[in-house]
């Protein structure tokens, strides 16, 4: 009589037991087990809840339209399912941010208001500069607030943004002291009356942290960011008195970038520490004002209507964090103008829909074979598009480029380098560095009566001068290549459109004709010296 009830007995226990199975598998799917200090682990998508087809179409989108996306990263649970790098960039490598760093600045506000470093935003911006007299001071001035700064309703006339063509950050740029000159601005409105993207505010709020705290925002997060999320690859310029630039520059990997998205994702936790308050993190992504460029603006964060928020940067530099979906996607970008959303509509047209699920997906094998091929695929790129291969004038191959025509040389090019359209008749190449600086090299007939070691100072400069304002020279000297070759290096300063630039230039007369090797940094980095510098014309390989 017992018999009957055993078999359902076990039945249940089998049942039970499956569930439990495909339970864990979910629960390993869903949460992880780490915390990515050290960096992230892989899985695929699937397990994760992401069909790997919407994945695989995303870079078959920007291969065939030719994006000029350099990364996309998607962390989904904490597990990378997706980690592209588009030829010429390489894992590894740190990419410029731009006004990404304005999230980044917007956290160290909240550390420091955290520590106690600075009590509240409703503090007066004026009151963190004792001392100073600041210009245009009226009662809307008086009245504005940190908060005023972190929503970008300020109220300066501030004109230093993309809808400006930067003409007053180019101002504050050439000013010895970029705070000062933003507390100077005239007021165009009442604090809190309307959202004016001003860079300056964002820099402001480094001038501030540095004031409250007696250390730059870079070291600031280095102790309290930075270090704890293991995160110690950074570049990140100063201003002329010495104060990080708030508003932008900042250079990171895109690893380093997701771990920043993942710790505001689960709202300010990074293992058993808490790196920034909770409340931090609601109060800076949550809606503040309508905004201009997406739907609204927090503090120093944009958000979409939809519930997700970002981190925005000009030409195509986004951090997305997408609560609803456990997920972060990290792109960077070398978009012009209006391409520059293109990433939003990426996550939106592709990523979002991809995660499909709570629970583990069952694996699609033909389709992560085609998202294992195409990204594959992205690390080789097309070629034609972004490095030189002509047969007439040369190739970059091996971190350099080969002039296989005469006169041949050689000189080395950045890794990341992207090819450039020429500008000038006498090119033969023409590329940027991943760091923005602009190079090229030129054969072009001898001057008449015009020596070597004028060449530089007078033709080349009299090149500039028919394009660019304020064009002097900064240093003119003889070298000697590591060839033996003699030559000249010139650097020249000058001003286009608003942007202080320095041209370094190497010069050599060899076989009847000019060979001049020029870079355009439009801020002093060291590889714009090391290109020109490494000019050659030993005729190995």
């Amino acid at each position: 009589m017992r018999s009957p009830r055993i078999k359902p007995t076990i039945g249940a226990v089998l049942i039970v037991f499956i569930l439990l199975l495909q339970n864990f598998r979910a629960g390993t799917a869903m949460s992880a087990d780490y915390w990515p200090t050290d960096g992230w682990r892989h899985s695929s998508p699937e397990d994760q809840g992401v069909a790997a087809e919407p994945l695989a179409d995303l870079l078959a989108e920007i291969h065939e339209y030719r994006y000029r996306i350099d990364s996309v990263t998607v962390v989904r649970n904490g597990y990378l399912v997706l980690d592209s790098y588009f030829s010429p960039f390489e894992k590894g490598l740190k990419h410029i941010i731009h006004s990404d760093t304005k999230s980044f600045m917007s956290a160290l506000i909240g550390i420091a208001l955290d520590r106690g470093e600075i009590e509240s935003v409703t503090q007066p911006v004026t009151g963190f500069f004792p001392g100073r007299v600041v210009a245009n001071m009226d009662a809307r001035k008086r009245s504005m607030t940190l908060e005023h700064l972190l929503t970008m309703t300020a109220g300066f006339d501030c004109k230093d943004s993309y809808r400006h063509r930067w003409v007053g950050l180019w101002e504050m740029r050439r000013s010895p002291d970029w705070a000062q000159h933003v507390l100077d601005l005239p007021m165009a409105r009442e604090p809190g009356r309307l959202f004016d993207y001003c860079n300056g505010v964002s820099f402001l709020l480094s001038a501030i942290l540095q004031q409250a705290t007696g250390t730059s925002a870079l070291d600031y997060a280095r102790k309290h960011l930075f270090g704890p999320l293991g995160i110690s690859d950074v570049a990140w310029p100063e201003s002329p008195k010495g104060l990080s630039v708030g508003y932008g520059e900042m250079w990171l990997r895109p690893h380093d970038m997701a771990k920043f998205g993942w710790l505001y994702l689960n709202k300010g936790k990074w293992a058993d520490r808490q790196i920034v308050s909770e409340a931090w993190v609601e109060r800076s992504t949550r809606r503040h004002t309508d905004a201009t460029l997406f739907d609204h603006y927090g503090y120093q964060w944009w958000r979409d209507a939809s519930g997700y928020y970002m981190a925005v940067g000009y030409r195509g530099q986004f951090i997305f964090v997408v609560p609803r979906k456990n997920l972060v996607a990290v792109f960077t970008s070398d978009l012009d103008g209006a391409k520059f959303k293109v990433p939003r509509d990426l996550l939106t047209r592709h990523i979002i829909p991809a995660a499909r699920s709570e629970t583990a997906l069952p694996a699609d094998q033909a389709q992560q074979a085609r998202l294992r091929e195409l990204v594959k695929k992205t690390t080789i790129g097309p070629v034609e598009d972004i490095m030189w291969r002509s047969a007439e004038d040369g190739i970059v191959r091996d971190g350099g480029f080969l002039r296989t025509a005469a006169p041949g040389f050689k000189f080395s090019v950045p890794f990341g380098s992207r090819k450039m359209p020429l500008s000038t008749p006498n090119q033969v190449m023409r590329m940027q560095s991943p760091s923005g600086v602009r190079f090229g090299a030129s054969v072009a007939e001898i001057p008449a009566g015009v020596a070597l070691s004028d060449v530089g100072p007078r033709t080349y400069a009299g090149f500039l001068k028919a394009l660019a304002k304020d064009v002097t020279v900064a240093g003119n000297r003889r070298i000697v290549l590591d060839d033996g070759t003699p030559a000249y290096k010139t650097e020249l300063k000058w001003r286009y459109q608003g942007l202080d630039l320095t041209t370094h230039l190497v010069s050599v007369f060899r076989e009847g004709k000019w060979i001049y090797l020029a870079a355009h940094p439009w801020r002093e980095f060291n590889d714009a010296a090391d290109i020109v510098g490494s000019l050659s014309f030993k005729r190995s390989n």
